[in-house]
């Protein structure tokens, strides 16, 4: 018993120092589902009144790669060079207890719709808050006062022109920067990659990643029976 009750000592420390605590909410975009649907459920974007012009999500067969809703990133507002430009779309996913980072697995790629060659980007960035900042969709997490970028990784990938594509990422995302009682927020636009792209991505399955902590876990867990016999 008491082999076991340190084995849940080290677990528990290695969690507390490590994987963030946050929580994502429809993450796989499927409350209110329906086409063309402007106003994305728990999230914020450009406009909830509109949908061309942002992000939107839809279970339109001729949008959704993967047979579910997914969300839709449009071309406009992207800055060449500048990867945290574009349409987007965030939330908050709790508050900061000191963890160095966070690590996340999310689905994207192209429209069912998309032809041969169209270069697709994406970002996901994480942003910490000092309670300043009031989440509202047409206000942009980044660049407001109180906010702080912590960390930010992109993607991006040329069509083969197949009836839609859609694959997993996961990523670990730095938490450093955070102060301890900072509101943290997810984010995710589209980019252009590169000058004459029209960046139309997907989203879809957006969900905290809490293997690497699991097998790390049990890892400790042979470590210490080895080390016993």
């Amino acid at each position: 018993m008491k082999k076991f009750i340190v084995v849940l000592l080290v677990i528990s420390a290695i969690s507390a120092t490590g994987q963030a605590e946050l929580a994502i909410t429809n993450g796989d975009f499927e409350a209110n589902a329906g086409p063309s649907t402007a106003d994305v459920t728990d999230w914020y974007d450009n406009s909830a009144g509109g949908f061309w012009e942002d992000a939107w999500q839809s279970n339109d067969s001729w949008i959704t790669p993967n047979g579910t809703q997914v969300v839709v990133f449009c071309s406009w507002d992207t800055v060449e060079g500048d990867p945290l430009a574009g349409s987007y779309l965030y939330q908050s996913i709790g508050i900061s207890e000191g963890e160095s980072e966070l690590t996340i697995a999310f689905d994207w790629g192209h429209p069912d719709d998309v032809a041969a060659g169209r270069y697709d980007g994406l970002t996901v960035s994480v942003l910490a808050s000092d309670g300043s900042f009031v989440a509202d969709d047409a206000t942009d997490v980044l660049g407001a006062a109180g906010i702080t970028l912590l960390d930010a990784a992109s993607y991006d990938h040329v069509a083969l022109g197949t009836d839609g594509e859609i694959w997993t990422e996961v990523v670990t995302l730095s938490l450093s920067g955070a102060n301890a009682g900072d509101e943290i927020f997810l984010r995710f636009n589209n980019y252009l990659p590169e000058a004459g792209a029209d960046p139309w991505p997907v989203l879809d399955n957006v969900v905290p990643e809490p293997a690497t902590l699991a097998l790390l876990g049990l890892g400790g867990l042979a470590l210490i029976r080895n080390k016993r016999r």
